[in-house]
Formats: structure tokens, sequence, C-alpha cells
């Protein structure tokens, strides 16, 4: 079984208990910001999954990790028994899948808007209910720059590309001059 499937089958056990009682959001929660925590401690993440570490010291690492935390006790639960089993190293995976079938259940959809500058909390917002009324959809977005765009936007969400970057015009102009010489 790939990476990828394995991922996803805990996410959906997740989503699935989460769902029944009521407590996706606490769930995305907690699981974001134990991912957080994993992303700042690789001592942590090489411990709890270094096939030299033998389960019982892994047990008793993630439950010193979890007492006392704030996380739901459900799932702190379910990070115990991803342990258990091996599969923390999936963990980044399991979440954004996690967040994918919360996203598609409230039928919201996430994307990435590239800027060469960063754009103002106004700007952003004027964008998300230009792209959202074009869609119908809730849209969640990522900003982020690339100055290689010189000026303008590319918004990149559920798979389509909405560019008006200068690079993007640039580029078009270049084709247009190589296919109107060539004729």
């Amino acid at each position: 079984m790939n990476a990828d499937s394995t991922a996803q089958r805990y996410a959906e056990a997740l989503f699935g208990i989460g769902q029944s009682s009521g407590k996706l959001a606490v769930f995305q929660q907690n699981a974001e910001d134990f991912l957080g925590v994993l992303k700042s401690s690789k001592d942590l993440m090489t411990s709890l999954s270094h096939p030299n570490i033998r389960r019982e010291q892994r047990k008793a690492i993630i439950n010193q990790v979890l007492a006392g935390s704030p996380y739901d006790h459900v799932f702190a639960n379910f990070v115990r028994l991803v342990v258990e089993r091996g599969r923390i190293m999936y963990y980044p995976r399991i979440v954004s899948s996690f967040v994918g079938l919360r996203d598609n259940a409230d039928g919201r959809l996430r994307g990435v808007v590239f800027s060469a500058t960063p754009l103002s909390d106004v700007q952003m917002a004027h964008l998300k209910s230009k792209v959202q009324a074009k869609l119908q959809h809730e849209v969640v977005f990522e900003a982020r720059i690339d100055e290689s765009l010189i000026g303008g936007l590319r918004v990149e969400v559920n798979g389509r590309v909405f560019d008006s970057s200068v690079k993007h015009y640039l580029e078009q102009m270049r084709e247009s001059m190589i296919n109107s010489g060539n004729q």
C-alpha cells in the first residue's frame, strides 16, 4: 500500500469520527497544531519514526508529549494509534487529506495567489470575493510571493489557473511575435 492511500485511510477514519461526534473543527485545529509541533521539532519526529527506537519507547515519548496537552482526548488517542502503528511519517499527508475531506464536505476550495509583492488585506478580500463569485464556492487562499511575475497576479484554484501577471502577458506577446514572424 502506498503512502497516499495509507494517509487517506487514516484521514477518513479521523474525519468519520469527527463528523459523527461533531468535532471536525476541533480535530482540524488539533491536527494542524500537532503538525506544527512535529515540524518544529525534528528530534521528536525522528524519535517517533526511527526504526531503531522500540515501540514501547515511542509510546512513552508520545504519551509524554500528549500529557497535559490541550488536544481533544479522542484526537490524542488517534495520534497515539498513528505512532503505535509506525505511521507518523505519514502524518503531514494525513492532515492534508483530512483538511481536503473537510473542505469537500463544506463545499470549500483551496487556492494559491501568487503575486510579485505582498497583497494588502483589502486586495485579498476583493480578490477572494471575485473568485468566489466566479466559481460559486467558498475559497481559502494561501498567498505566495513570486517576484518573477513582475506585476499582476496568478491564481490557482482547483486545477484552474487565472493568470494576469506581467510575465504571462510578456510571454504571450513573445509567442505572438514569433508566430507572426513565421507567416
